[in-house]
């Protein structure tokens, strides 16, 4: 994903037609006084008034043109949030696409060749990216390395779920983050925190437009919390609904809208179930009276619906990531689809008001 900010073209003719030298957009001519540049090129067959008004002119281009940040996100939902925030003040490249599962992107040369153009390098922190080191390795760009001013954390604030106790965290339970569990975007609310680390640091950036990177943020957090309160309202009525989901990238958002997983797909993060599980989730989902299995863009719709199916239930497709379907194409509009569909499953399945049935544990 690419966002550019619209390039500065700049240019004026004298009376004879000819383009006057000086104007020429990342030519080194811009470094010379500009009517030492016009005479220079057109000695003095132009006239003293023609001379003031590219005086002007390149006043004019020079305060308005100059250089966008170079902004290089690991994902589309940083690079949506950044866009929002930067507006045309940015120049904005996503490593990944969408679709991808965050945990297998291939880092690849023509992506080290991205960060290393880049002035800012914005990623989620903690092990969610753990190809991002690769990509720093790559570019061998000193400021963009951890602890360097172009590197932005923007985990730092976020109140993280499933946080494991010390030496929990090992391959025997599959796909376990170090320092607790990585989706935290998919609350809209989170996304206020982490449009606050982005503004900073573009703010650091870019001191000169600090005051319209703050105003763009007030308005950015400003929609998400209006997002947010509709969204809520939106589920209430389902509150407490139960969801089977295929992997747990999906903490965040069931606790923001009010509902709860009773099981997983995978038998691990990150494991392919087999048979026997899947045996398992069927006969959890009847004991709990649940008929909604959620899905990620990347995961096997097909295990999901053989669960589904068996108990009349829906599997039914959210997007983990902006841009990972093409109704999700921005940050609000992956939250606003992901609770309609999801509201539409529970409506079909006659899941719309609260299930009655505890789930084994509960209070």
């Amino acid at each position: 994903m690419r966002t550019r900010r619209a390039a500065m073209h700049c240019s004026f003719t004298s009376s004879g037609g000819r383009r006057a030298a000086g104007f020429s957009p990342g030519g080194r001519a811009w470094l010379q006084p500009p009517g030492a540049a016009v005479r220079a090129r057109l000695g003095n067959t132009i006239r003293p008034a023609a001379v003031g008004c590219a005086v002007g002119a390149l006043a004019l281009c020079v305060s308005q043109g100059r250089a966008a940040v170079r902004v290089v996100t690991t994902t589309p939902a940083l690079a949506d949030i950044t866009r929002q925030i930067g507006g045309d003040f940015v120049d904005i490249d996503s490593v990944m696409r969408g679709p991808e599962d965050i945990h297998n992107v291939q880092a690849k040369p023509s992506h080290m060749m991205m960060v290393k153009r880049a002035d800012l390098f914005i990623h989620s922190g903690l092990d969610a990216e753990l190809w991002a080191p690769l990509l720093l390795k790559g570019a061998r760009k000193r400021e963009l390395l951890p602890g360097g001013d172009g590197n932005v954390d923007v985990s730092r604030g976020i109140t993280l779920k499933e946080v494991p106790r010390r030496g929990e965290a090992t391959r025997a339970l599959g796909d376990i983050h170090a320092y607790g569990n990585i989706h935290y975007l998919l609350d809209p609310l989170n996304g206020v925190i982490v449009g606050r680390n982005i503004t900073d640091a573009l703010k650091r950036a870019d001191p000169a437009h600090a005051e319209a990177f703050e105003a763009r943020y007030q308005e950015f957090a400003a929609r998400l919390r209006d997002l947010a309160g509709r969204l809520e309202a939106r589920t209430k009525p389902y509150a407490g609904a139960r969801v089977v989901v295929y992997h747990r990238t999906w903490p965040y958002f069931l606790d923001r809208f009010g509902l709860v997983a009773v099981d997983e797909i995978e038998p691990k993060p990150g494991v392919s179930p087999g048979p026997q599980h899947l045996a398992d989730c069927v006969e959890t989902m009847r004991a709990t009276d649940t008929r909604v299995v959620i899905v990620e863009s990347f995961n096997s719709l097909s295990n999901a619906e053989s669960v589904a199916t068996r108990v009349g239930g829906q599997a039914v497709v959210l997007a983990q990531e902006v841009k990972a379907l093409s109704q999700a194409d921005t940050y609000e509009k992956l939250f606003e689809y992901n609770v309609e569909t999801l509201i539409r499953a529970l409506e079909a399945t006659g899941k719309a008001k609260t299930p009655s049935t505890p789930v084994a544990g509960d209070p």
